[in-house]
């Protein structure tokens, strides 16, 4: 009997957070760094004397690993917000986000560009925008067992709820 209790761990979820979910072992989290080509663009006036356009460039679209992301961050978000739960503007977000990587992938990435792919993934589902987050707290680890996961807690702001690096006055 003492075995089996050493086979599962308790988790109580902060008080400070609203939401609070993720997995662990699936796809790894793709970075969204904004792509840009150069394009052509000609000028024609009046006279149809056309002039070369210099410095224009496109956006890339999307990977099929950033699409495939959100689409499953997008499904799993679903799951725990549901209707009347998205938190709508002009209310304010905080977003901390805890991101596993394997080691050979730890030092290619930036956290910046991870959260930007999360934060794009959570729009229109848990808040209307991610505009509205005034404070994200972002880390990226190295998971014990070596897996790719995400932990996702996000949190109304109001003049009660601070948020979870709020510092009480005594």
């Amino acid at each position: 009997m003492e075995k089996d209790k050493e086979k599962y761990v308790t988790f109580r979820q902060n008080p400070n957070i609203d939401f609070l979910f993720g997995y662990f072992g699936n796809m790894p989290v793709p970075t969204k760094q904004d792509g840009y080509k150069p394009i052509e663009a000609v000028q024609i006036d009046e006279d149809g004397v056309e002039t070369i356009l210099k410095d224009f460039y496109q956006r890339k679209p999307e990977t099929a690993s950033v699409q495939k992301f959100k689409k499953y961050i997008q499904e799993i978000t679903k799951d725990r917000f549901k209707e009347g739960d998205k938190i709508e503007m002009p209310n304010k977000v905080q977003v901390s986000l805890s991101i596993s990587l394997t080691e050979k992938r730890f030092f290619d990435v930036d956290v910046d560009n991870l959260a930007k792919t999360v934060l794009d993934s959570l729009n229109g589902i848990a808040f209307d925008d991610d505009r509205q987050v005034s404070s994200l707290i972002v880390d990226k680890h190295v998971h014990p067992m070596k897996v790719n996961g995400i932990l996702i807690a996000i949190t109304k702001l109001t003049e009660e709820r601070k948020g979870l690096e709020y510092k009480w006055e005594k």
